[in-house]
């Protein structure tokens, strides 16, 4: 993975779209403390990682509501080189992720549009499990923020273990040893559970082989009823058999009496039917006789109703053509009403637009005066809220004068501190001037007690082993006095030194002490400098408001003298009103009154048609006059004639009604003796006493045979209910015999989940020791090379504690001085990242505090070594990176806005 470009905008200090580029091999961005150097890594853990060390409010810059951080980065897979643009918004919900198309030359959306699934899309890029681990791969390898760099190391070592076990994944050991300390209960429970299942299951199946002597036993009953039915069924089908064809011969006699009895009814109705039918016929030739006798009253009936009918007519139309004359007279009278009225609208009109024309000076002062007014009254309120804003401002001045007060009092206590104190260099040096001397001393005591033990142990007269001359027992005991007298000297010479050396490192840790908080004193003075510019913003602020409250106070001093001249044209403007009301009320009345006198004369020309069309109808009454006196004359030979015109038409009919019955009654009497015949021969052939025996045995055949089917129903369900008894005890000892293997399977269980839990855990301790010691020895490697120093060695314990080893001497983390801690933590740090690498990039912020310059190109050297990397950068106020780097990033802060430029 390699980060290309970072777009800040409105984050922390910087302001419009800034855009950082970043380069692979080593990086370096510099930049005083306080110019936006640690943002930029800030920014990227915030758009990558999800990690920000502090609230994301605190990330946007002061008085903007969001701000926006774009990160584009590049990796590579099986395919080739991808390249994506992360955004990320804080202040606002904005998430997206681009792709870059090399094809058509343009970012892709990737439609992620929540922070959930931006997230889960970081978290499968950068192959992590979830987001907890992806904002601790940044905050704890990746981007350490300075305030940990060190304090990891100075921890307990139970808060180390946390510390770095998570880190090197390597309390997954005993998360997984407590995640497996209920498996062996469970398992047993689990045992114990099939046990008491085991034992119910057995007792139910104790009664399978009683259960299977039933079955056998209903099974030869159910046999021997199916062939008894079987034996019946066939002897009922023959009887059966018989029956019915007696049953047959029994039902055709009884069709046989039915059909005389039907025959015999249907000669008496027929001859019933011939009466009535003559007497019609002879009533139907009288009423013929009367019909021809009135035909000709009825012909002039029918003509005198024909020309009423047309008359009626005419008479209909001429009382529609005096209806409508009627309201065609109604209609006239009414628009010339309406022609009034709006004659009467136009000159109201006409009026009111002379009203118009005179009052619209008067109505357009009136309504300037209006909306001066309204806007002065909406401001009244401004006025008060002007004065709070004043008094706040006037706070806030003065509260940031207390503060700059308070911190150039720190100032000056801690440079007045500083002065009396030495430092702590110096003492250093002191400190290893008395360490050196000490060793010397060392050095010779022991150079001495070497020469006493030789000078005892040789013979006299042989060399002397310090000078080469005779040895006699004056020489020997001389040069054993001098040397031990010397021994002593030494000693004593070394208890004070050793009293001077702690009396000077406690100086020394009070002078660091001293030296840390006049480190500060940049922060403080540039808090000072960002307080100044504050006050003179809050300043300027406050003039501002104060000249607008003047502003705004001498213009509602002319409120009560506009509303006075408002009131005076007050009935001017209600006239302007109403004439304009009036106005837009008749503005259509010119068209309306002349539409409605067109209208007039078009009805009036219409009412003059309508009575020209009543003049047709003169003489009509005296024509319905005459015809009705020709419909009394011939109204009673009507009547007659239409009385008696249906019963005359039916003469022919009623004579052939009359042959047709006689015809049938002949047929009827014929079939009536052919059919007594037929059944007379019919019960010759009927045996009653066999018909009624076999009736007899096939009703006890049937009911033995619905006796046998019952007990056979019976038996059936109960064998039904016996095998289903069968194959549930089938099935609970098949269940039994599958328990008892899951016992077995179980205990098996059981004893391999105690074995792997207990070497789980402890694999953890052996692995952490593997671990420590291969990163150790890296980072043992690398301290060397940048202390520069030998003698010097580093190790990393499997609690987690840096120790170093100089010569005979071993100091723990804490005793180390300030360049020797940093060294140390570094060399740590890096080795660990060479082990996490995955993500090949790292940030370093203020590495190289109390480093010396040979140090510090140490480190770089040792930097660009590190093939693991494909980008380091470090983030550091010391401008001597310029030169060691291969590529440097200047940030510096101008009116509390950072500028990015590139070397």
């Amino acid at each position: 993975m390699r980060i290309t470009e970072v777009a800040l905008e409105d984050i922390k200090s910087y302001e419009d779209r800034t855009v950082v580029p970043i380069e692979g091999g080593v990086t370096a961005i510099l930049g005083e403390n306080g110019a936006g150097k640690s943002t930029v890594q800030e920014a990227i853990g915030f758009a990558l990682f999800d990690s920000l060390p502090f609230n994301n409010k605190e990330f946007v810059r002061e008085g903007a509501s969001s701000g926006t951080v774009e990160v584009t980065f590049e990796q590579d897979t099986q395919n080739g080189t991808d390249r994506y643009k992360v955004v990320r918004s804080v202040g606002r919900s904005k998430y997206g992720v681009h792709r870059y198309d090399p094809d058509a030359d343009e970012w892709i959306d990737q439609d992620i549009d929540s922070k959930t699934q931006l997230v889960d899309w970081l978290c499968a890029r950068f192959d992590v499990e979830d987001g907890d681990e992806l904002s601790s791969l940044w905050s704890s390898s990746i981007g350490v923020p300075q305030t940990r760099f060190l304090s990891d190391f100075s921890q307990t070592p139970r808060n180390r273990k946390a510390t770095f076990d998570a880190l090197l994944n390597l309390d997954a050991y005993e998360e997984s040893w407590e995640t497996l300390k209920d498996v062996p209960d469970a398992i047993e429970s689990r045992q114990q559970a099939l046990r008491r299942d085991i034992d119910t299951l057995t007792g139910e199946v104790q009664g399978l082989p009683d259960e299977r002597a039933e079955a056998e036993s209903l099974a030869d009953d159910i046999e021997e009823i199916e062939a008894g039915i079987e034996r019946k069924t066939g002897e009922l089908s023959e009887k059966e058999g018989e029956y019915e064809e007696l049953e047959a011969v029994e039902e055709e006699i009884d069709r046989l009496d039915q059909e005389v009895d039907s025959l015999e009814g249907d000669i008496n109705s027929t001859e019933s039917n011939l009466g009535t039918a003559k007497e019609e016929l002879a009533a139907a030739e009288e009423a013929q006789e009367k019909c021809e006798a009135n035909r000709e009253g009825h012909r002039r009936y029918e003509e005198a109703r024909e020309r009423q009918d047309e008359l009626e007519k005419q008479e209909v139309e001429r009382d529609a053509l005096v209806a409508d004359r009627d309201e065609q007279e109604d209609t006239i009278q009414a628009i010339e009403f309406e022609v009034e009225q709006l004659e009467e609208d136009l000159e109201e009109l006409e009026t009111a637009q002379e009203t118009l024309e005179a009052r619209e000076e008067a109505k357009e002062r009136y309504e300037e005066l209006d909306d001066r007014i309204e806007s002065l009254k909406d401001r009244e309120d401004d006025v008060d809220a002007l004065e709070v804003e004043i008094e706040e401002l006037a706070e806030q001045i003065e509260s940031k004068e207390r503060e700059i007060e308070a911190k150039e009092e720190t100032i000056a206590e801690i440079e007045d501190e500083w002065e009396e104190t030495t430092d702590p260099e110096t003492l250093s040096e002191e400190i290893n001037n008395r360490e050196a001397s000490r060793k010397q001393l060392e050095s010779e005591r022991e150079r001495l007690e070497e020469q006493l033990d030789r000078l005892r142990d040789t013979d006299v007269d042989a060399p002397c082993p310090t000078c080469d001359r005779p040895l006699d027992e004056d020489h020997r005991s001389k040069t054993i006095e001098q040397r031990e007298a010397r021994i002593e000297e030494i000693e004593t010479e070394r208890e004070e030194l050793a009293e001077e050396l702690d009396a000077l490192r406690e100086r020394r840790a009070t002078a660091r002490e001293v030296k840390q908080r006049v480190d500060k004193i940049p922060v403080y003075r540039e808090k000072i400098e960002s307080l100044e510019g504050e006050i003179e913003d809050l300043r300027a602020e406050k003039e501002e408001t104060e000249v607008e409250l003047a502003d705004l106070e001498d213009e509602l001093s002319d409120l009560p003298d506009l509303e006075a001249e408002q009131d005076d044209l007050e009935e001017a403007y209600d006239e302007y009103q109403t004439a304009k009301f009036r106005v837009k009320e008749h503005a259509d009345v010119p068209d309306e009154l002349e539409a409605k006198r067109a209208e007039l004369e078009e009805e009036q020309s219409a009412l003059a048609e309508i009575e020209d069309e009543l003049e047709q109808f003169e003489g009509l009454d005296e024509k319905l006059t005459e015809v009705k006196e020709t419909l009394e004359e011939t109204e009673s030979a009507h009547q007659t004639y239409i009385k008696h015109e249906q019963q005359a038409s039916q003469v022919e009919e009623r004579q052939e009604r009359v042959e047709d019955l006689e015809s049938e009654l002949a047929d009827l009497e014929t079939n009536l003796e052919e059919t007594e015949a037929e059944l007379e021969e019919t019960k010759a052939s009927f045996d009653e006493e066999r018909f009624e025996t076999l009736e007899s045995d096939i009703e006890k055949l049937r009911e033995e045979l619905a006796g046998d089917r019952r007990s056979l129903e019976h038996k059936e369900e109960n064998l039904a209910e016996v095998r289903e008894t069968i194959e549930e005890l089938e099935e609970k000892l098949e269940e039994r015999q599958e328990k008892l293997q899951q016992v077995k399977e179980l205990k098996a269980d059981q004893q391999f989940a105690d074995w792997v839990r207990e070497n789980v855990r402890e694999a953890g301790p052996k692995m952490r020791e593997i671990i420590t010691d291969r990163i150790g020895s890296r980072a043992n490697e690398l301290f060397r090379s940048i202390r520069g120093a030998s003698a010097e060695t580093l190790e990393w314990t499997s609690d987690y504690e840096i120790v170093v080893h100089d010569a005979d001497v071993r100091k723990s983390f804490s005793t180390l001085s300030g360049g020797e801690k940093m060294a140390a933590a570094l060399a740590v740090r890096l080795a660990i990242l060479e082990q996490l690498a995955s993500v090949g990039i790292a940030f370093l912020d203020e590495p190289t505090a109390n480093l010396d310059r040979q140090k510090k190109r140490n480190l770089v050297t040792q930097l660009k070594q590190l093939d693991s990397f494909e980008q380091l950068t470090v983030i550091s106020h010391d401008q001597t990176f310029d030169s060691m780097t291969d590529y440097t990033i200047t940030i510096e802060k101008d009116r509390q806005t950072s500028e990015v430029s590139v070397n």
